[in-house]
């Protein structure tokens, strides 16, 4: 009964955490809105996240779980930034429009 018990509470302890280790994957989620209110445009989120190209629709985008890097252009929808990087952006909401003066930010790089 105590080996039973033992891998009974093992077993409750690993699952709790693992919405700990979710909530701390790289997440780039894009909304319509400019402060990442509303309905989700496109949402990202896993371990192997590195460049997120931003849809043209997209006025913010809401940052967790990474360093990010706001570029200046994208290859293409789903392919990599390009152009200048211009601004280290803060975790939680971007407005891509105003993050960084004069230009929009397209695509965000994980520099983690």
């Amino acid at each position: 009964m105590q080996s039973f018990l033992s891998i009974l509470a093992a077993a409750l302890i690993a699952g709790s955490a693992i919405p700990a280790v979710q909530a701390a994957l790289p997440k780039a989620n894009e909304y319509k809105s400019s402060d990442c209110s509303g309905a989700l445009n496109y949402g990202h989120h896993s371990a192997l996240l590195g460049d997120v190209t931003m849809d043209d629709t997209t006025h913010s985008v809401y940052l967790a779980g990474a360093n990010w890097v706001g570029f200046s252009d994208k290859t293409g929808n789903g392919g990599k930034c390009s152009g200048s990087a211009l601004t280290v952006l803060q975790g939680e909401c971007n407005n891509l429009d105003t993050a960084h003066p004069g230009k929009r930010i397209k695509c965000v790089r994980n520099i983690d």
